[in-house]
């Protein structure tokens, strides 16, 4: 449940920044005016002409330095010059091998509880691990009711055989005296065990949350950034030039797409 209320927080993340990213954009159009030249040879017509203005710049593109940075943060910044997305993509690095390491570090330490249950449990009569569920049995086995076995179905009893913590009196289940207490420390040291386990599983997600977020912020800081690049190199032009397939005749053909800045 945790997991799917964490995804939908991330896609409401993202969806408010993309939309953010548009709005931004539409509010930027009304800045240049488009005029379409007709050019029967296409790019090459530009790249011919050997009067071409020193103000006419080539743009970067927003969308793609977002698209870059959301697959690889860092990459977007890098692709309109900013030398600082070399920090996102070091945080990148540095997230993914903390979240490997905390991950095999909880696999471990399950693995470690789970043998702690194996060495101390003994079965009275027939009984076998190799009929355990890994995750239900090995949980139930450390919780403080079910030190002898008392499990919530009939059909979980038959599966995990009759049992009890070796170090623990398998007659105090007979017990009448309620105010007896007791407890085993091989099933304390095995629910802490566990305990542990989660909480970096736990430690682990959050990390892995953390990833999302900084190819989120990354993608969104990497378009806002291309878009004052462009802003700057724009300042000292008057004009905007971009290639475009014409649609407006019977028969696509390229054009050459002249912005006038007013």
């Amino acid at each position: 449940m945790k997991l799917v209320q964490t995804v939908v927080i991330y896609a409401v993340i993202f969806s408010f920044s993309a939309a953010i990213c548009i709005a931004s954009d539409m509010s930027q159009e009304h800045l240049f005016t488009d005029f379409y030249l007709t050019s029967h040879l296409g790019i090459r017509t530009l790249a011919d002409q050997s009067t071409t203005n020193d103000n006419m710049v080539s743009l970067k593109s927003p969308n793609e330095a977002f698209l870059y940075s959301l697959a690889i943060p860092g990459m977007g910044q890098l692709y309109n010059g900013s030398k600082y997305g070399y920090i996102y993509t070091a945080a990148e690095i540095g997230l993914w091998i903390t979240y490997f390491v905390l991950r095999n570090s909880a696999v471990n330490t399950r693995e470690d509880y789970r043998e702690l249950v194996r060495e101390n449990v003994i079965f009275i009569g027939p009984g076998s691990f190799e009929e355990w569920d890994e995750i239900e049995d090995y949980e139930h086995a450390t919780q403080y009711e079910n030190w002898n076995h008392v499990y919530d179905s009939e059909a979980t009893r038959n599966r995990t055989g009759k049992w009890y913590w070796k170090d623990l009196d398998p007659s105090l289940k007979d017990a009448k005296n309620t105010s007896i207490e007791f407890d085993s420390k091989h099933r304390l040291q095995a629910y802490d065990l566990r305990q542990e386990a989660n909480d970096t599983f736990e430690n682990a997600r959050t990390v892995l949350g953390i990833v999302i977020l900084n190819h989120v912020f990354s993608a969104v800081e990497a378009r806002i950034s291309t878009k004052r690049w462009n802003n700057r190199q724009q300042q000292n032009s008057a004009f905007e030039v971009e290639f475009k397939t014409d649609f407006s005749t019977d028969a696509p053909r390229g054009a050459l797409v002249l912005k006038r800045k007013f």
